[in-house]
């Protein structure tokens, strides 16, 4: 629901799909909801509206997080099999519903995404990963891909920053 929300602040048409009622969302998610919600993001639950084929349409896949333990059950079992079957691209967002990330194993069903962009450190369990793997920059400090011995490559230059006119 982040992801939604910064892509219909720069103007991007987006449609979410949840796996729940927004009634029982809690924590996060529940403040995500309404921060979408406020913003008139559509959101349902149907999975139908996937079949509502839309020109240049990218599905984001974040369904299920790197924190999956078990087998994916019934409903997210059933969306993930409905994504499976769309010929727009998918990029899933740090690990593909229904991948363990650490073993890469597939736990019952997963999304085979077009892309991953996988964040702030490689997961392990996307050696084997369907399409193209992206390691994504949310600040994690250079350090810490040096101690790991993982290649880093700052995001930006010293020509990415301009001095603000006043």
């Amino acid at each position: 629901m982040a992801c939604a929300r910064h892509l219909a602040n720069r103007g991007i048409p987006v449609h979410v799909i949840l796996d729940r009622s927004p009634d029982d969302l809690s924590g996060i998610a529940a403040t995500q909801y309404r921060t979408l919600d406020a913003m008139s993001v559509p959101t349902t639950t149907d999975t139908e509206a996937l079949t509502h084929s839309v020109s240049q349409r990218v599905i984001v896949d974040t369904l299920i997080g790197y924190g999956l333990d078990g087998a994916v059950r019934s409903p997210a079992s059933g969306m993930i099999e409905r994504l499976n079957e769309l010929s727009e691209p998918i990029l899933s967002l740090d690990v593909p519903s229904g991948l363990d990330a650490t073993t890469g194993e597939r736990l019952g069903v997963a999304v085979t995404p077009t892309r991953t962009i996988t964040l702030a450190l490689p997961k392990t369990g996307l050696k084997e990963v369907t399409g193209s793997l992206y390691l994504a920059d949310i600040s994690i400090p250079p350090t810490v891909y040096e101690r790991l011995g993982i290649e880093y490559d700052r995001p930006f230059g010293p020509d990415d920053w301009v001095e603000l006119q006043r």
